[in-house]
């Protein structure tokens, strides 16, 4: 038995006394659990008598206390290698979808122009130089026959602002009569219909660019099939049928669809409506009763910026037009130079169209033809070149002035 002298002794611990009898209960596994139980309850309401602030507070320091601190990551955005990803993407993208148009561009009919004088003087590069000016010309080489010896039936200039990416298209009158090569070299004066059949669309882009003082250096040439099958493949044409057109087209529109095989189906009623590809084909070509050349250049130019506007809202139909149009269209621009031209879809806009000549004499001359006579050539010029570039008190070059003599010296009319 053990005397009350050792109960009464104490041990330090730590800076507390604990006795011996104290010692044996905390030694008592049972007493021990139940102290730890009381002492996390003592310790939960504690904590819950603190405001949250304390309590976090108190966490905080209890686990720096214990070594065991777990911080939060916190994300830092990296602006740079999200640029650099960023650009990564575009680059890829832009890889992948140049190599597909250089793909799908390698049908077309190509003419090999490089080096070729087209025409422009030096005076109208330079006031130009902002413009880039295409020739669209269709011709009328029938389905089965190549381009060779064709006239054109329609000639229109894309005109296209480099800085704004605004497009007019001017068109031109296919009987007008301008300064061009004939098959032999030497320089005449005839319809400008007539310098595609004499040296191809060269020569049809120098004729243009000597009498008008333009500088155009490419040209696509397509016969009517491939405007049906660019209509036919875009699901058709929106194009506000007048009531004087309606006898021309159903009385042309067979005639058209055995020239670029095909089924015409009659227009019965005028007004908005959607043409399939023989039907908007026939429209460009119409012009006995429907307002003869000049109503024929206008009803092209609708056809025109009604298929452009409907391929750039479709990009993907690229696969079909290439395996069904390109082969049967022609033309001297590069696969380069197509990109460039198309890389400005986005922000292309049509605006208002330009007719050429503006005034003119439209009937028989010396030789017993039909012409279209611009009176004169060098007013019709500045005008042209006020309403299309917004050259206000245009001055003619020396070369548009000398030709705009010669038609007045050779039909007498001014």
């Amino acid at each position: 038995m053990r005397s009350n002298r050792y109960n009464k002794q104490t041990y330090d611990f730590r800076g507390e006394k604990y006795s011996p009898e104290l010692i044996r209960k905390y030694e008592d596994p049972e007493y021990a659990k139940a102290a730890e139980k009381y002492e996390r309850e003592a310790r939960k309401k504690k904590a819950g008598n603190r405001r949250p602030s304390e309590v976090y507070s108190a966490a905080g320091q209890a686990s720096r206390s214990t070594g065991r601190t777990k911080k939060k990551k916190k994300y830092r955005l990296n602006k740079l290698k999200l640029v650099r990803n960023v650009l990564i993407l575009v680059l890829l993208l832009a890889v992948a979808a140049s190599g597909a148009f250089y793909s799908l561009t390698g049908n077309f009919d190509k003419v090999d122009t490089e080096g070729k004088d087209f025409a422009i003087t030096p005076q109208v590069a330079e006031e130009l130089s902002g413009y880039r000016n295409i020739a669209i010309l269709a011709v009328d080489a029938r389905a089965d026959e190549g381009y060779h010896g064709s006239r054109t039936d329609a000639i229109i200039i894309m005109s296209i602002h480099k800085s704004t990416g605004d497009i007019r298209l001017i068109s031109v009158m296919r009987d007008s009569y301008l300064k061009m090569a004939y098959m032999d070299g030497t320089m005449i004066l005839d319809k400008i219909t007539h310098a595609h059949h004499y040296a191809g669309g060269l020569n049809t882009c120098e004729a243009l660019n000597r009498s008008l003082d333009l500088n155009i250096e490419e040209f696509i040439i397509f016969n009517w099939k491939a405007v049906s099958d660019a209509v036919d493949c875009l699901g058709g044409v929106e194009i506000n049928v007048k009531e004087n057109e309606i006898s021309d087209l159903n009385t042309y529109g067979r005639e058209t669809a055995r020239n670029v095989g095909g089924t015409y189906t009659p227009v019965t009623e005028a007004g908005m409506q959607t043409l399939d590809g023989v039907q908007a084909t026939t429209y460009c070509r119409i012009r006995k009763t429907s307002g003869g050349d000049e109503g024929r250049s206008t009803r092209y130019k609708q056809v025109v910026a009604a298929v452009m506007k409907k391929a750039i809202a479709q990009p993907w139909k690229l696969k079909e037009l290439s395996e069904t149009v390109f082969p049967n269209v022609r033309t001297n621009m590069s696969q380069t130079e197509m990109f460039t031209a198309c890389l400005g879809f986005p922000r292309y806009e049509l605006k208002k169209s330009v007719s050429w000549p503006e005034n003119y004499y439209a009937g028989l001359l010396s030789d017993g033809l039909a012409y279209v006579v611009p009176l004169t050539l060098e007013s019709n010029v500045k005008a042209l070149h006020e309403q299309a570039f917004g050259q206000k008190d245009y001055q003619v070059s020396d070369v548009c002035r000398q030709i705009s003599q010669e038609i007045i010296n050779d039909t007498g009319l001014q």
